[in-house]
């Protein structure tokens, strides 16, 4: 039993667990979020289901507690939290929805019990935190990229991929236990230096924490989204994200002191331009659709060259958002904050503000359904990527000079080859997963031509689940030269952040045409053919109630 105890403590890694829980983290608020939305898109509007984001809400559990929260509620914690990110995928319809929600709830509660267990650690815990979080990412491109923007983790018996992932991060947490066990007094420490910790400053860290969280959901973690609001390059845009995070891991493993070089003041600049290139990115994209309907139709206009020079700073910069939630993890663990603050910091900074944002996200889709709220919605995509932007660069400022000094740090060689190891292999892997998922048409005209068109509802059925192959499986039995397709927009975080033209395109072996981009807000309407496309262009349609988009093409 002593021989299995001290392997599981060998064989526990901080930087690998963190890595996976934060996966499945992203995995799990992208499923809850996904399926409350579609099945008021099949009602046409919300239903009892919507109370599947009480799930959001669980930090407030920790209200009730006064005294730190023993690790095996940690343990419990994280075993129920995997558990359920692993049956998701198994599941349909409710089940889905309290699955994912219970992975959710489960890690908003775990979380903030970690911070605060921590015990004068704060510059070895946030640097490992912040490079999990990392790494944490490029397993999500890596995943969605090896099918066309579905995680293969989660799709038919590639889900033994997650599997792994789950056994590997259930033992580690037992090994966080047991190396817990042999820590003394941490408890006393805890309780005393709590004291004078105030809950405003450990509320406004909070929120540039989650504000890390949101933009990495609602941009990084599945980089199509960036592809479908600027018209650019899928391939480029997504080993561009992956190059650069490698690279940042990579340096911060090798030359852990490196950050430490920079004055705070270019932080604080770094943050600055980092905000402002993501909101650019959106907002060049924007258009402002008149309430005049003798102006309609709008042409969509070219997108120039220079409208991608925001895109390109933003990824080049993107690193930030890492070293952030470094500082701002070292911040909350040097307050030492009692569980009850962190319990309210999460409640309001973390539960609230993820809702609240959820809504700024999709309001401008759905703008003429929910008034009189959503129709000062319309036309401010750009909306729910300023705010986290701000709230991020704003509370950075709050750091106390201390917290920016990383150190002298411990360099693990045999942890530092093995991570650039893995990197290397999940940057290849994600170039093979891009190239290899390209369509490659390759079609003589014969006989008759067929064109289909095909209303496929966001890709869902009937019953309100994902259905996209079954939708693929009966459009190959008509094999159609030419496919038009309505209401395929999911390509935001209401529909799981999926590219279903990507997907409909790689499996069908056709060209693709996404149509008017997902800034304007339509419902998407795309063309799909055998044969090469030409001249491709969108344009919009006057309307009181949802934005209209079209598409033409030659072929």
């Amino acid at each position: 039993m002593t021989s299995i105890r001290d392997t599981i403590k060998k064989f526990y890694s901080e930087l690998i667990m963190f890595a996976i829980l934060f996966l499945f983290f992203f995995q799990a608020l992208s499923d809850l979020v996904e399926t409350v939305y579609g099945f008021a898109l099949l009602n046409l509007e919300p239903d009892e289901n919507i109370l599947g984001l009480v799930f959001l809400i669980t930090p407030v559990v920790l209200l009730f507690f006064r005294k730190r929260l023993p690790d095996k509620i940690l343990v419990i914690l994280g075993e129920l939290m995997i558990l359920s990110r692993l049956l998701d995928p198994l599941l349909k319809r409710q089940g889905i929805l309290v699955t994912s929600g219970l992975a959710v709830g489960c890690f908003l509660v775990f979380f903030p019990i970690y911070l605060t267990r921590m015990k004068n650690e704060e510059k070895r815990t946030s640097t490992t935190l912040g490079l999990s979080l990392a790494i944490a990412v490029t397993l999500s491109i890596l995943l969605r990229s090896l099918n066309s923007s579905v995680d293969i983790s989660m799709y038919s018996w590639y889900q033994v991929i997650g599997w792994i992932f789950g056994i590997i991060a259930g033992i580690m947490l037992f090994g966080m236990m047991f190396r817990s066990e042999e820590q003394k007094e941490i408890h006393e420490e805890i309780k005393e230096s709590s004291k004078g910790s105030g809950f405003g400053k450990i509320l406004a860290l909070t929120s540039g924490l989650v504000s890390v969280f949101i933009i990495i959901w609602f941009t990084f973690a599945s980089p199509t989204v960036i592809s479908r609001w600027t018209e650019g390059n899928y391939i480029g845009i997504t080993l561009g994200i992956i190059g650069v995070l490698s690279l940042f891991v990579i340096g911060q493993m090798l030359k852990p002191d490196l950050l430490s070089k920079l004055k705070t003041w270019m932080l604080w600049v770094w943050n600055g331009v980092f905000a402002m290139s993501l909101f650019l990115t959106v907002l060049v994209h924007q258009l402002s659709f008149p309430d005049d309907s003798a102006l309609y139709p709008i042409v969509a206009p070219h997108t120039a060259w220079y409208y991608h020079i925001p895109l390109a700073i933003m990824i080049l910069l993107s690193p930030i958002i890492y070293v952030d939630f470094m500082l701002l993890t070292r911040e909350i663990i040097k307050i030492k904050p009692s569980t009850r603050k962190m319990g309210g910091s999460f409640a309001l900074a973390g539960s609230l503000y993820i809702i609240v944002m959820i809504f700024v996200q999709i309001l401008p889709n759905i703008w003429g359904y929910l008034e009189p709220i959503s129709t000062g919605f319309r036309d401010k995509y750009w909306l729910a990527f300023f705010l986290p932007g701000l709230i991020l660069t704003l509370s950075i400022l709050l750091i106390k000079k201390s917290s920016f000094d990383l150190g002298k740090l411990y360099v693990n060689k045999r942890r530092n080859i093995s991570a650039i190891v893995l990197l290397s292999t999940i940057f290849l892997g994600t170039l093979v997963g891009t190239l290899v998922t390209k369509p490659h048409p390759n079609y003589t005209p014969d006989g008759e031509l067929v064109i289909m068109t095909f209303n496929i509802q966001q890709g869902r059925n009937v019953s309100g689940d994902r259905n996209f192959d079954g939708q693929i499986a009966l459009i190959k039995q008509i094999d159609p030269d030419i496919l038009g397709l309505q209401e395929c927009d999911p390509t935001r975080i209401s529909g799981g952040n999926l590219d279903v033209v990507r997907y409909f395109a790689e499996k069908l072996n056709m060209y693709s045409y996404y149509g008017p981009n997902t800034v304007t807000n339509t419902y998407g309407c795309a063309i799909l053919s055998k044969f090469p496309i030409s001249n491709a262009m969108s344009f919009f349609m006057f309307s009181d109630e949802e934005q209209i988009g079209s598409a033409q093409a030659e072929v």
